[in-house]
């Protein structure tokens, strides 16, 4: 099994997730893809001004989908 990661980029305080993600990364397992995951959304996050991210009650989810195998 294979796995993309998607990441949204989420604002607590309107509880909206607009837009995704798609890193171009295909990850041989769940595991690689989740710690892919915790590691990209935090360095999104610390790219932001940390006004902005206080402000809107910025957060980073992410998904990790299988790929279907044809």
């Amino acid at each position: 099994m294979k796995f993309i990661l998607i990441l949204h980029l989420c604002s607590l305080l309107n509880q909206t997730c607009p837009g995704a993600m798609y890193p171009r990364e295909v990850y041989p397992s769940h595991f690689d893809c989740a710690v892919a995951g915790y590691t990209q959304a935090k360095e999104l996050i610390e790219k932001m001004p940390k006004n902005v991210v206080n402000q809107q009650k910025l957060a980073i989810k992410f998904e990790c989908k299988e790929l279907q195998s044809s």
